[in-house]
C-alpha cells in the first residue's frame, strides 16, 4: 500500500509538456464525425508520461473499489458484532445461557462468517482474520514468537534453527550476530524465512513480528519448533514454539456460550469491535490520501485537467480495462460517508 501511494504522489510532482490530445466536444444537440475523439489515434499520440498516469489511476480506481468493500464489510461485521454484544450481556447478566440465547448466538455467528467469506473483490479477500484491509495477494495473519525477544541478554553470536513444521528437510538456521540491532536481527530472520512465504518486520516496540497466510499459521500454530543455545531457546532437542497472534482472530463459528465461556467471550466480542472500528478509520485515511492523489494528478495533468470524467472514461475505455466505472467510483468516495451513517456512529463511539 506504501508503495501504492507513493507511485500516486510521483506522478503529482514536476512539469508536463502540453499534450495534443483532444480538447472538450462543445456541447451541442448532435455532434459531426469529424468531431468524435478517434480513440486509436487518441492512443497513438499519448506519450509515456501520460499512458503512466492513467496507470496510476486505473490502480488508484482499483484500489478504492477494494477499500469501499472492505469498509462495507466491516460495517456488516461491526453491526453484527454488536447484536452479538448484546446477545451475550443479555446471557451474562441471567448468569446462564438460555437455548433461546444459544439459538440466536449460532445464527449471528455463522452470519457473520458468511459476511467474511463474502467479502471480496476480484476474488480477492479485502480482510484477513485479524479484521485488517488486505490490499492484494492473500490475507495474513500477524504474529510473535514467545521468548523471542530483541533485547538479548547474552553478547554473543546466536544460532537458532526453525522447524517450520513442513515435512522432509525444512531446518531454517538464522544467525544472530553479537550486539545485532533490531533491524538487523529483523533482516536476518527475513532473508531466512522469505523463500517460505513468511513476513518479518518491528513493531512501534521494536520487536519481531512475523506475517503468514492462513494455510502456513495454522501449520505453524501447530508445528513450529526451535532449536537454541540455550540462550533464548534450549540447545539439543527442538522444542516447540509458542506463537501468539498479535491481535485477535475473527473466527465468530468458534465462540463459546456455555455459562463458564460468556465473560471471556463478550470480553472477545468487544476487542473485535475495537479492531473493527480501528480498520474502519484506516480504510477511510487510505481512502482520503489516494481520493486526494487522483485529484492532483488530474488537475496538474494537462491533457485530463479540460475533460471531465465522464470524457476521460469515454476516452480511454480503448486502452484501459474497465472492470469498473472510473465515475462511479471516483464520485461514490464523496458520499461514502452517508453509507450505513447509523451503524458508523454507533460503532465509532464506542
Amino acid at each position: 500500500m506504501v508503495s501504492q501511494v507513493s507511485d500516486l504522489r510521483a506522478a503529482t510532482s514536476g512539469n508536463h509538456q502540453p499534450s495534443v490530445i483532444a480538447k472538450r466536444a462543445e456541447q451541442t444537440t448532435r455532434v459531426a464525425d469529424s468531431q468524435q475523439r478517434d480513440p486509436i489515434r487518441l492512443s497513438r499520440t499519448l506519450t509515456p508520461e501520460h499512458t503512466r498516469q492513467q496507470s496510476l489511476l486505473q490502480r488508484a480506481q482499483q484500489q478504492l473499489a477494494s477499500a469501499q468493500v472492505a469498509e462495507r464489510s466491516l460495517m456488516d461485521i461491526g453491526k453484527g458484532l454488536m447484536d452479538l454484544n448484546k446477545r451475550l450481556g443479555m446471557a451474562t447478566r441471567s448468569a446462564q445461557a438460555s437455548h433461546q440465547v444459544e439459538s440466536q448466538v449460532s445464527q449471528i455467528t455463522s452470519s457473520l462468517e458468511q459476511t467474511f467469506n463474502q467479502a471480496q473483490y476480484q476474488e480477492q479477500p479485502v480482510l484477513s482474520r485479524q479484521l485488517r484491509p488486505n490490499f492484494h495477494g492473500d490475507a495474513q495473519t500477524t504474529f510473535s514468537v514467545k521468548g523471542l525477544d530483541t533485547t538479548r541478554v547474552v553478547n554473543r553470536d546466536e544460532m537458532l534453527v526453525f522447524n517450520l513444521g513442513k515435512g522432509g528437510a525444512n531446518a531454517v538456521p538464522v544467525k544472530i550476530p553479537a550486539n545485532a540491532t533490531p533491524e538487523k536481527q529483523a533482516s536476518q530472520f527475513r532473508q531466512a524465512f522469505n523463500e517460505h512465504g513468511i513476513g518479518v518486520g518491528l513493531n512501534k516496540q521494536r520487536q519481531l513480528v512475523f506475517s503468514a497466510k492462513e494455510g502456513d499459521w495454522q501449520r505453524l500454530q501447530q508445528s513450529l519448533k526451535v532449536t537454541g543455545q540455550g540462550e533464548r531457546f534450549p540447545a539439543g532437542k527442538a522444542n516447540r514454539a509458542k506463537i501468539e497472534a498479535t491481535e485477535l482472530r475473527f473466527e465468530p463459528t468458534k465462540l463459546k456460550v456455555d455459562r463458564a465461556a460468556l465473560h471471556d467471550s463478550q470480553a472477545e466480542t468487544k476487542r473485535l469491535m475495537q479492531q473493527v472500528k480501528a480498520s474502519v478509520q484506516e480504510l477511510r485515511e487510505y481512502r482520503r490520501v489516494i481520493s486526494e492523489k487522483m485529484s492532483s494528478i488530474s488537475q496538474k495533468s494537462p491533457q485530463l485537467a479540460g475533460l471531465s470524467l465522464e470524457s476521460v472514461e469515454r476516452d480511454l475505455q480503448s486502452i484501459l480495462p474497465q472492470e469498473m466505472s472510473f465515475t462511479q467510483v471516483y464520485q461514490n468516495i464523496r458520499v461514502q460517508a452517508n453509507v450505513h451513517r447509523h451503524t458508523a456512529v454507533a460503532l465509532l463511539s464506542k
